[in-house]
């Protein structure tokens, strides 16, 4: 029962840190190519990067985040963009 309620709160979360790129970096600004795009992505990347490393000390993140955002219309490789980036923030700590 604990495993169903600590999986739910992973997904949750993920769902969260998902939802909240999609609001600030919709699907379609990644056609932008510009530098202020770029560095738009990265500090937004890097705040969601800092709440999951928080949220990671009490928890395990889930795959629900890379489902969030393919839910939301990201490409594939944007997926495993902000994945990639968020895990090796995790692994690093």
């Amino acid at each position: 029962m604990l495993n169903l309620f600590k999986t739910k709160e992973i997904e949750e979360f993920a769902t969260l840190l998902a939802s909240d790129l999609g609001r600030r970096f919709p699907p379609a600004s990644e056609a932008r190519t510009d530098p202020g795009a770029q560095h738009q992505v990265k500090v937004i990347l890097e705040g969601l990067a800092t709440r999951a490393i928080r949220f990671h000390e009490e928890n395990k993140l889930g795959n629900g985040f890379k489902w969030k955002l393919r839910e939301l219309g990201y490409s594939p490789e944007f997926i495993e963009r902000a994945t990639k980036e968020i895990i090796t923030r995790l692994a690093v700590r």
